[in-house]
């Protein structure tokens, strides 16, 4: 048997890898496989302004971070979570809310839920104080609650839980007049906002800017409701006009009154000027008395006076005759002392120019006219 040389080309031997390298490439799916299913570290890992995180070390919470900020962690099963604090709106509707007296009423409210952090603050309807969230709190409520942190769609389900108890709790608490006219709804609106803070709070959530967005009753109830309002107009008209009708009346008899009043003060003020008037009479008539008292005792003065006088001329009297009679006595005893001043008084009446003729008793006085008339005798005046 002749065999034919082979001229096909040969296969380059493979050469394989030491043992040394087989170790170094275990050791390295090792390390990848811990760091998939161990996840030892995670490093510079931020948060968001509206995020928090949950750092969670071999299943258990450590610490409660953000919000906002950037982490690193490296440990056993470590990890952080998230959940956004922003508000979660939410819009609750029911169309059978029985009040007290059993009338059914369509409610719908709206408001926003929010995740706690450690900055925000949230007041308690009935305890009516600010409070803040803890770190241990937040832990406790992620840990019983944590699909409500960071599933929306849960939270949203939550809630339509919470607003319908809290929607039936305060229907329930009120007939149907005081759920549906003006005052009732804020009373409504206060009540609910309230359960759903204590609600909200057992999950560690708070809630704001509740509104009750709209209560309908059914034409039926309305029916009756604008019955009553019909009914209490009327009575308050009536009530208006029985106060009209008695305010007037007191009106009348506070007039009356103060016509009587103004009469009697009339009356009195008359009586009050006669007695003022009697005064003064009974004042003038006592004037007038002593007025004439005085005069009396006037003119018993001047009687007395008057008396005084006579007398004072009459004794005067006495002493110009005493006076008298003793110089008639005096000329009586001397009848040549008596014809002396007789014609003293005489010669006393005779000028120096007048000129006395003495003629003999029984004969005619005769005119002498003349300058040298003789005998002339003069006269002197002593």
């Amino acid at each position: 048997m002749i065999h034919s040389p082979d001229n096909s080309p040969k296969m380059p031997a493979i050469k394989l890898p030491g043992k040394g390298v087989w170790i170094f490439l275990a050791i390295i799916v090792l390390l990848a496989l811990a760091f998939v299913f161990l996840k030892p570290v995670y490093i510079l890992q931020g948060l968001a302004q509206q995020e928090m995180g949950v750092k969670i070390r071999a299943g258990e919470i450590v610490d409660i971070v953000g919000p906002g900020g950037v982490y690193s962690d490296f440990g056993l099963f470590v990890r952080m979570e998230k959940y956004n604090i922003e508000g979660v709106h939410f819009q609750v509707s029911d169309r059978e809310v029985f009040t007290k007296d059993m009338q059914p009423v369509y409610v719908e409210i709206r408001g926003q839920v929010f995740r706690p952090s450690l900055s925000s603050e949230f007041s308690s309807g009935k305890e009516g104080a600010l409070f803040t969230f803890s770190k241990d709190e937040i832990a406790k409520k992620y840990i019983n609650y944590r699909p409500l942190y960071i599933d929306n769609e849960m939270l949203m389900t939550q809630m339509d839980g919470f607003s319908r108890q809290a929607m039936k709790v305060c229907v329930g608490q009120n007939d149907l007049r005081g759920n549906a006219v003006a005052e009732g709804r804020d009373i409504l609106r206060n009540c609910i906002e309230t359960e759903l803070e204590d609600l909200a709070r057992e999950i560690g959530l708070y809630v704001n800017n509740v509104v009750v967005t709209d209560v309908q009753a059914s034409e039926q109830a309305m029916a009756v409701i604008n019955e009553t309002n019909q009914y209490l107009l009327d009575a308050s008209k009536a009530k208006a006009q029985a106060q009209k009708l008695e305010e007037e009346g007191k009106a009348n008899a506070v007039q009356k009154e103060a016509e009587i009043r103004v009469q009697q003060a009339a009356a009195q003020e008359t009586a009050r000027q006669l007695v003022t008037l009697a005064k003064l009479e009974e004042e003038q008539l006592v004037a007038k008395r002593a007025v004439l008292e005085a005069e009396k005792e006037n003119a018993i003065l001047e009687q007395s006076l008057n008396k005084e006088r006579a007398l004072a001329a009459q004794e005067l009297a006495k002493a110009d005759l005493a006076q008298t009679e003793l110089l008639a006595s005096i000329y009586q005893s001397n009848p040549s002392y008596f014809q002396y001043l007789i014609a003293q008084l005489n010669a006393s009446a005779i000028r120096e120019t007048d000129k006395v003729m003495i003629i003999p008793e029984g004969t005619i006085p005769q005119i002498v006219l003349g300058k040298d008339v003789v005998p002339t005798l003069p006269i002197e005046t002593p």
